[in-house]
């Protein structure tokens, strides 16, 4: 499979980095981020009090509308 120089940048980050990182760049770009639910037609942000949070092993975005 070949893949553009582009995504093998972001595949190098994915691989590169530590979820504390990741969840740095989750803070870094969370006022470019918005969640669109289609079945009520509601967007959300990321909430500012209580931004991203790692819940185990996964990402916890918190939302607002």
């Amino acid at each position: 499979m070949h893949y553009t120089e582009e995504f093998k940048k972001v595949m190098e980050f994915y691989l590169d980095t530590t979820p504390k990182q990741k969840l740095m760049f989750i803070d870094l770009i969370s006022d470019k981020l918005t969640f669109f639910d289609t079945t009520e037609n509601i967007c959300y942000d990321i909430d500012e009090e209580a931004g991203a949070n790692m819940n185990g092993i996964f990402y916890q975005i918190n939302i607002k509308q």
